[in-house]
């Protein structure tokens, strides 16, 4: 057994984690990123689909080589019964890119700042004493290292066994909707610089399907939903839903990825003495889309700041780190709670209830508004806006019970 001291260890070096390691690596702390894969960012959990203005908030615009379709404008939504209507933006609003290479170049400038990887190491037992972590990770085969710090940044992602043996409650697993995706060849009428999303409680209950497109024959076509098995869910509305059978007719199937989404919204408290929570350990992940690389990866940033702050008063206690949880809210959380209400609200309504209310969207002119104010990153502002459209609200009168239900 081999035994390491560090200024700060980060658990988990995808990209919520490796944005935590950056900062602090580059302040010049000793930084150990703990890691389980083999291969950073596999198996892949996310679509690759971010806006330029979260990247650029981030300073982390990946290489162009990695990059498969920089010109996403907008999205065309897909109602129940098959209707249409489009939301675009007047200049390119995001990219698709590789997310496994993504997580690799953000954890590869982690390592430039200095940092340190144990690959593939899995963090298996932490605990506290005399105001230090003490951690056991152990390898594939069997080695064992202990590694001490008095500060542990966990971005471990859906297990969240290292917080919850330090004291803090992790977004709750029931709350979570799976997901399956397929990257998909030779497709039909694919639009490239425009996202589809299939709103329908038939195919894909409590979530939505998606074509992400990175050229006008390829595209990660996905599921997210409540049912234990979202690969035969996906496969089901490829083959049934018109206009999902009609793109992929003649396409084949070239990788498959699958994970759990929490959309649970952020957690109650996300520090405690030595330890801070970035990600979706941290309920940092957009409710409405399951996205979670831009604030997860802002919230890590914010972590690593404060990783910093420590070292130089040493000072790691709650009462200091209290400071990243009033920080990292400052900048999302009432953005986070509205998408949490709004997809609470979306989870409540019948596929009935969701063509009523595209219809009124169409009806009303309010395209325009989401076009004007919508945002990927940022969906807490049309909420906000639509909570004051007062040409909605026969149709909030009317599903009422729906949306008090959606409040808790």
């Amino acid at each position: 057994m081999d035994s390491d001291n560090f200024d700060l260890i980060v658990i988990g070096g995808s990209a919520n984690g490796s944005q935590a390691a950056y900062i602090a690596a580059k302040n010049k702390l000793n930084v150990a990123i703990i890691e389980e894969h083999d291969f950073i960012g596999l198996p892949e959990h996310c679509s690759g689909l971010f806006s330029y203005s979260g990247l650029n908030q981030l300073n982390s615009m990946p290489p162009e080589d990695i990059i498969f379709n920089k010109n996403i404008y907008g999205a065309n939504i897909v109602s129940p019964n098959g209707k249409i209507f489009s939301v675009r933006k007047s200049d390119p609003h995001a990219i698709v890119c590789d997310r496994a290479a993504f997580d690799k170049f953000l954890l590869n400038r982690a390592i430039d700042e200095g940092a340190k990887v144990y690959q593939p190491y899995k963090a298996m037992s932490a605990k506290r004493s005399n105001k230090q972590i003490y951690l056991d990770i152990k390898s594939k085969n069997g080695d064992t290292i202990s590694l001490t710090t008095p500060l542990v940044i966990s971005g471990e992602g859906i297990r969240g066994s290292i917080a919850n043996q330090l004291g803090l409650i992790t977004p709750p697993k029931n709350k979570f909707v799976n997901a399956a995706q397929f990257y998909m060849t030779d497709l039909n009428e694919i639009n490239q610089e425009m996202v589809e999303v299939y709103q329908t409680q038939k195919y894909a209950p409590d979530f939505f399907a998606w074509i992400i497109p990175m050229s006008n024959t390829t595209a990660k076509i996905g599921l997210g939903t409540s049912k234990k098995s979202a690969a035969k869910e996906l496969e089901m509305i490829i083959k049934k839903h018109e206009i999902l059978k009609n793109r992929c007719e003649g396409s084949d199937i070239t990788r498959v990825t699958a994970g759990r989404i929490p959309i649970t919204g952020p957690i109650k408290k996300t520090y405690t003495d030595n330890l801070m929570l970035v990600g979706d350990v941290a309920g940092q992940t957009k409710p409405t889309t399951g996205g979670g690389v831009v604030l997860g990866g802002l919230a890590g940033q914010i972590a690593g700041q404060i990783a910093v702050q420590c070292k130089l008063k040493n000072r790691y206690d709650s009462n200091f780190l209290k400071i990243y949880q009033k920080k990292w809210k400052k900048e999302m959380y009432s953005n986070l709670k509205r998408m949490l209400l709004v997809r609470n609200y979306m989870n409540n309504l019948s596929d009935y209830d969701v063509n009523i209310l595209f219809n009124k969207l169409e009806n009303k002119g309010i395209i325009q508004d989401i076009e004007n104010l919508g945002h990927i990153d940022n969906q807490g502002v049309i909420v906000k806006k639509f909570m004051r459209t007062l040409s909605l609200y026969p149709f909030y009168f009317r599903t009422s019970f729906k949306l008090i239900k959606s409040f808790f």
